[in-house]
């Protein structure tokens, strides 16, 4: 509210003569409660809420808060206070002499802070006007800082507009501060008598209320972004990720200490200087930067002085407008981090013992022995036994009894992958600049630390025989298309169901790879040479079956003596698979496996013979033939319902409803003995 508004009624009249009036008004109201029309609105209103409460003929006593409620108010004021100061004291430089008090007041009315003149300052010190005292309407009646505080808009009061006589020989101006939310902090204002006041007053405290809100406004502000930003840097600094951000210029803005570590160069010889001077960033960088293209989990080497780090990048931007980077953001990851995490995903930890080989024979003794004594070794061990025979079970327990048992234990089928494809997922191959995200690692860094398990070797061809044997001899790769040797610390470990020395006279097994893979060589016996260890077998797998199933499965002694009739040409993989069936059959009668349970073949002893004589195999019934026709396709091609049903010439639906009729699981062929 300005000094026009307020005076608006009588605004052609000179200054005596509105004070003559107001304090007509004054008395008319002191006598009768009524209210002139002239009288400003907020003063009428404030002489309502007065009449009655304040006395307006007697001195006033000032209420004090005492001083440790002032000390209070003003720890609690303090940042207001420390912003107030200084307008406070430049302001009273410019009306200084003029008999005026400069006054800073809390959202009650408590005086926090005051300057004036010595003249005007003694005689409000007489009547106790101090820091500490309260200026309220409700305790001093009508004035400028009580009605600031009421109203919430800055306002003045003249002379006999006060309500209590003992002011009516001042004027006072004030307006109220606020924060940034719209609460209210306090009132800027001042008193001087009423014949030095000027017109412009008013206006002079609202811009200083201004004054002070906006700065405070400014220094909150200015907090909260500190204190966003030391946020942001301890987040960024608890990242593994290396973060590294710069200006269209290059200089660098920001770096946090993952980037340090990773790169090896202290943040303070990075921060301020140009991103170009510190290290030299992959060419495909330059290039995308410059096409304001991003990148994600990029392979890159970033070249610091004359050390060279292999590293995960991903680069994006802030931009200013479409043309213009404000910007560049460079994430690093170590390449040994990433590796470890991927490892965590396909390099699997091998989660069977030399406890998960049950047996006590002199042949299974010797396998214990074995395991212990090579798994130490550097060296390379070949597996070799019959399919089913447990090959890769003793791989898992070789490398958990030796000292990569925390690193990975990465699996290669080398019979599951065609036969183009070997060699690329064998080496793995580099990055191409026109494709993001197409690299890949090779299986030997994946397994770096660990074991490598080269599960049926023999079907290797012999193009990436030669990978293995210069990978074992050289312990270096080097990816396609890639231009660096990468070093390799892995074991190797294969298995193979096949005669090697065939394989080598024939020409499709290179025998310097087969004298490099047998340093270390140990043969499973077929389960039909272990008849000692066969209830110890079945036990175990029995257990197993209990604990997945969730009922106890037990084999009557009528169907333990057939099963230790049968040949077991799958050896361990088929006796699971005879149990698995067997064992999902009981479940609805007290969970006993008898003969019945048992496939034809277990029961009659017919084994079925290798794949190549299929077709001299002498049936009992065309239905047996079916199903042990069925069952062998199921095995050789383990349990693809595509591949099954080309082989023997049927639709799929047809082959999934004769699968069904025969109670044969394919689901079994696609797994391996554990």
């Amino acid at each position: 509210m300005n000094v026009e508004t307020a005076l608006s009624p009588y605004l052609k009249q000179s200054k005596d003569t509105v004070q003559d009036s107001i304090k007509t008004a004054w008395e008319e109201f002191i006598t009768t409660q009524k209210i002139a029309p002239y009288v400003p609105p907020l003063i009428s209103a404030s002489w309502r809420r007065c009449w009655g409460k304040v006395n307006p003929f007697l001195p006033v006593k000032f209420t004090h808060v005492g001083s440790a409620c002032l000390l209070a108010s003003q720890t609690a004021s303090f940042d207001l206070m420390a912003i107030a100061r200084p307008m406070l004291e430049d302001i009273y430089q410019c009306v200084q002499g003029s008999e005026t008090a400069l006054i800073l007041t809390n959202n009650a009315g408590c005086i926090l802070d005051m300057v004036s003149d010595p003249s005007l300052q003694e005689g409000m010190k007489e009547w106790g006007v101090e820091p500490g005292c309260l200026l309220s309407e409700e305790l001093i009646g009508t004035n400028s800082f009580g009605l600031a505080l009421i109203e919430r808009m800055p306002v003045q009061v003249a002379g006999h507009e006060h309500f209590v006589r003992q002011f009516h020989q001042l004027t006072g101006a004030a307006a109220p501060i606020f924060d940034i939310s719209g609460h209210l902090l306090g009132v800027f204002g001042l008193i001087m008598p009423a014949e030095k006041y000027h017109i412009h007053s008013l206006g002079l405290v609202t811009a200083a209320a201004r004054s002070i809100e906006s700065q405070r406004q400014s220094d909150v502000l200015l907090e909260e972004q500190n204190s966003q930003l030391a946020q942001l840097n301890a987040i960024l600094s608890g990242i593994s990720d290396g973060i590294m951000v710069w200006k269209e210029d290059g200089n660098l803005v920001h770096a946090n200490h993952a980037a340090s570590q990773i790169l090896g160069i202290p943040l303070q010889s990075m921060l301020g200087h140009s991103i170009y001077n510190v290290l030299t960033l992959p060419e495909f960088v330059h290039k995308q930067i410059a096409r304001r293209k991003t990148l994600t989990d990029v392979e890159g080497i970033i070249n610091v002085g004359k050390q060279s780090v292999r590293c995960v990048l991903s680069l994006d931007y802030v931009l200013q407008t479409a043309q213009k980077i404000r910007w560049v953001i460079l994430t690093l990851r170590a390449e040994n981090k990433v590796r470890l995490l991927v490892q965590k995903q396909v390099g699997a930890k091998a989660p069977l013992t030399l406890n998960d080989i049950p047996g006590e024979t002199p042949a299974m003794k010797r396998v214990r022995s074995f395991v212990k004594s090579a798994a130490g070794a550097q060296a390379s061990i070949l597996i070799r036994g019959e399919p089913g025979t447990g090959k890769n079970v003793l791989a898992s327990a070789i490398h958990n009894a030796g000292p990569r048992r925390n690193g990975p234990f990465l699996v290669f089928a080398c019979a599951s992958v065609p036969n183009e494809l070997v060699i690329p997922e064998l080496l793995g191959f580099e990055e191409s600049e026109n494709k993001q995200g197409s690299g890949r690692p090779s299986k030997f860094e994946l397994a770096q630390g660990g074991t490598l398990f080269f599960q049926d070797v023999d079907a290797l061809p012999l193009e990436a025989q030669t990978v293995l044997l210069n990978a074992l001899e050289l312990n270096v790769i080097q990816r396609l298309h890639g231009k660096r040797a990468v070093e390799i610390d892995v074991r190797v470990i294969a298995s193979t169901s096949a005669n090697i020395e065939k394989l080598i006279a024939r020409g499709a097994f290179r025998s310097d790879l087969y004298y490099r893979l047998s340093i270390f060589s140990i043969t499973l016996p077929p389960l039909r040479e272990r008849q000692e260890d066969f209830p110890l077998v079945v036990e175990r797998i029995l257990t197993r079956f209990s604990t997945q199933l969730g009922y106890t499965v037990e084999l009557s002694p009528d169907a333990m003596e057939t099963l230790k009739k049968y040949t077991w040409p799958g050896n361990i993989r088929e006796l699971e698979a005879v149990l698995g069936r067997a064992a999902m059959q009981v479940a609805s009668s007290g969970g006993c496996i008898e003969v019945q349970h048992l496939p034809p073949e277990v029961r009659m002893n017919h084994a079925l013979p290798p794949q190549e004589s299929i077709e001299k195999i002498n049936y009992h019934s065309l239905k047996e033939a079916e199903y042990e026709t069925i069952l062998r396709a199921a095995q050789k091609y383990r349990g693809n319902l595509t591949h099954m049903a080309e082989a023997l010439g049927i639709g799929r639906t047809t082959l999934w409803r004769k699968l069904k009729s025969f109670d044969i699981n394919v689901h079994e062929f696609r797994q391996h003995i554990h």
